[in-house]
């Protein structure tokens, strides 16, 4: 009887077992590689002493420390995935934020989302990629398949190989309709997996980039009021001065559409405003004793585009009622009244009705450089109006505001302001005919038809006329601005902008069900798969594996396809599994009290049917003096095909 290698009891070492990831120093002839901070979960402990000595290659499987690292390793990709979902959520409601965005904020946003968009995409498919990498082997281990079946599980990573494993392992002469647990694990995976892919591009349908109320401007050249000249854009470019005054009351009747608001101006802070180039507006104070109008200034390529300017102008009346001594009943032209000082004077009002008003326009006016007098009859009726009343009147222009952010390039104040002359003008509008009806007379006559706002069908107060006398003058001025001469100067003209519009209803939605779903995933994978031992997917680790398979073919096939060589063995059917230890080997375990077992791919007709989780403890190999049943198999094949030659022969 052959002496048994095993060493006795008294000359094995008894000292406890210490287990670590990194290999025996002593061996030097094996690349020595400082493990990741993050322990994989095919990296299983090494023995350093006991019987490491004998045998290097021992791992230790642990269940728990197996379910620890799978949980580490996929909850690092859940903590990526959270804060690219955070970034995009970050992201979205950064740039909501903006009232407005220029070309460069606009083209860094969608840089900002496609990025985010895809480095989530990215890391989910490679998680997804992991977490299947992690579920073959319990797949693997559950039931013998063939080995078409067995190659593709080993490739369940990609989607195509799970769509094919799907078709492969139909039932035969089961309905279409009829799937069998192994299809219906390849319908939940596919789900998972186009799930989370849809709701990464449905993220893209929860905003939009619509135009922003709120312009940007852009320095260059900007079209403006040219108001050094009151003309119509049809008229003369030189037009005389009584053209002049014609053209301001024509202006005025122009602007009697526009809106008045007793509101502060928009866009006069850091955030500009579009302007309304149909209706101007037209600013008051709360008392309606002042009254201003802002400018706009013109998009030049796009005229429709207009902003509300800086530049601002405003006018302001004063009145006071003077008695009527004598006239003033709408059918004679000569009206007498008790001037300021209650001397009374005499006027002769070439333009009268019953029950109209009359605004008469003194030429050659003393109240200021740009100030006009005005005086105003209102003509008795008999009826609405029972007495004449009759109004003087100060108007004053104030000169152009806030024009000093607007002096680029050496320009001058001049092209932005209005002058005095044409400030007199326009603050006499309501009472410019264009002409003297007396030659030498130094009033201008406009008589406007009763029951109209000019010509109000009820008594006139002072408080009215002065209003009326404001209104009309600030409305020439909108009315200039808005379809009189313009020119171009340097300046900020407005551009359109966007705005990010976020619909947060289903934005956060979806950015919070991502997290949750591969969080769902990752749980059911790990309470799936830690119950067999996840091995490394490296190629060496592969081949060490499928050996027993591969040796069946001998020294034959070595160009073979995947597929070929599963035609080539059809009648095997494996799975994953574990064997005990041979006799021998295990009386030496028994007497240690340790079990080394070893992973293997286990055949169908071995007879050693299912097998349960896999146990746990210390995996190598089958031990010295056993041979794999594989090759006793192949080795019994030879011995009789070289039986049957040797017996050929001697026949």
């Amino acid at each position: 009887m052959e002496k048994s290698t095993l060493p006795s009891i008294a000359e094995a070492p008894q000292q406890p077992l210490a287990f670590s990831n990194a290999l025996p120093l002593q061996f030097v002839g094996r690349p020595q590689f400082d493990p990741p901070r993050i322990r994989q979960p095919w990296r299983h402990s090494v023995s350093r002493e006991g019987l490491a000595s004998t045998s290097p290659t021992i791992r230790e499987f642990k269940p728990n420390r197996q379910r620890q690292r799978l949980f580490a390793v996929g909850i690092w990709q859940w903590f990526i995935t959270t804060i690219l979902c955070g970034l995009l959520a970050a992201c979205l409601g950064a740039f909501g934020e903006l009232i407005s965005m220029k070309v460069t904020q606009v083209k860094a946003f969608n840089a900002l989302i496609v990025l985010l968009s895809l480095l989530l995409g990215n890391n989910l498919t490679s998680s997804l990629r992991e977490y299947a990498l992690m579920l073959r082997w319990r797949i693997l281990a559950s039931k013998y398949r063939p080995l078409h079946e067995f190659d593709l599980l080993m490739r369940c990573e990609s989607l195509r190989k799970v769509m094919r494993f799907f078709w492969v392992t139909r039932t035969p002469g089961a309905p279409w309709f009829w799937l069998n647990s192994s299809q219906w694990l390849c319908v939940l995976w596919l789900g998972v997996n186009i799930l989370l892919q849809v709701l990464v591009a449905l993220l893209g349908l929860t905003y939009n980039l619509n135009t922003s109320p709120v312009p940007q401007r852009k320095f260059g050249m900007v079209s403006i009021a040219n108001l050094t000249v009151i003309r119509d854009v049809w008229g003369v470019e030189n037009p005389t001065f009584d053209a002049q005054l014609g053209s301001a009351n024509f202006f005025g009747i122009q602007g009697q559409d526009y809106l008045f608001v007793d509101t502060k101006p928009p866009g006069q802070g850091h955030i500009p405003s579009y302007g309304t180039p149909g209706t101007p507006m037209i600013y008051s104070n709360d008392n309606w004793t002042t009254m201003t109008y802002i400018f706009q200034d013109q998009n030049v390529r796009h005229p429709d585009l207009t902003l509300i300017s800086h530049r601002n102008i405003t006018v302001a009346a004063t009145c006071r009622k003077l008695e009527v001594l004598d006239g003033g009943d709408g059918t004679n032209t000569v009206v007498t009244y008790a001037g300021d000082d209650g001397v009374p004077a005499t006027l002769d009002v070439v333009w009268v009705g019953p029950g109209a008003m009359t605004y008469i326009g003194v030429l050659n006016s003393t109240c200021g450089p740009r100030c006009t007098e005005l005086m105003a009859l209102q003509s008795a009726n008999g009826g609405t109006v029972p007495e004449a009343a009759f109004f003087k009147c100060n108007n004053t222009i104030s000169t152009i505001s806030a024009i000093d952010e607007y002096l680029y390039d050496d320009q001058t104040p001049e092209a932005f302001e209005m002058p005095d002359l044409q400030a007199k003008i326009i603050a006499g509008a309501i009472g410019w005919s264009g002409f003297n009806h007396t030659l030498g007379d130094m009033y201008q006559y406009v008589r406007y038809n009763t029951e109209t706002w000019w010509s109000p069908d009820d008594p006139a107060d002072i408080g009215m006329v002065a209003r009326r006398v404001m209104e009309f003058s600030i409305e020439a001025v909108a009315a200039i601005d808005y379809n009189g001469p313009r020119h171009n100067v340097t300046g900020w003209y407005p551009v359109t902008a966007q705005i990010v519009s976020v619909q947060w209803r289903w934005s956060a939605t979806i950015l919070c069900l991502i997290p949750i779903f591969q969080l769902s995933a990752l749980i059911c994978v790990i309470a799936r798969a830690n119950s067999a031992i996840i091995r490394d997917d490296s190629s060496l680790s592969t081949a060490r594996l499928l050996r027993p398979i591969v040796e069946k073919l001998g020294d034959r096939g070595c160009l073979l396809t995947g597929e070929e060589i599963a035609e080539e063995l059809a009648e095997m059917k494996v799975k994953y599994g574990w064997r005990e230890p041979h006799r021998d080997f295990m009386f030496r375990n028994e007497i240690e009290a340790d079990t080394i077992r070893h992973v293997d791919i286990l055949e169908e007709k071995e007879g050693l049917g299912d097998q349960d989780a896999m146990p746990p403890g210390r995996y190598d190999g089958l031990g010295p003096g056993h041979t794999h049943p594989t090759r006793l198999e192949d080795c019994r094949c030879r011995a009789l095909r070289n039986h049957g030659k040797r017996r050929s022969m001697s026949l």
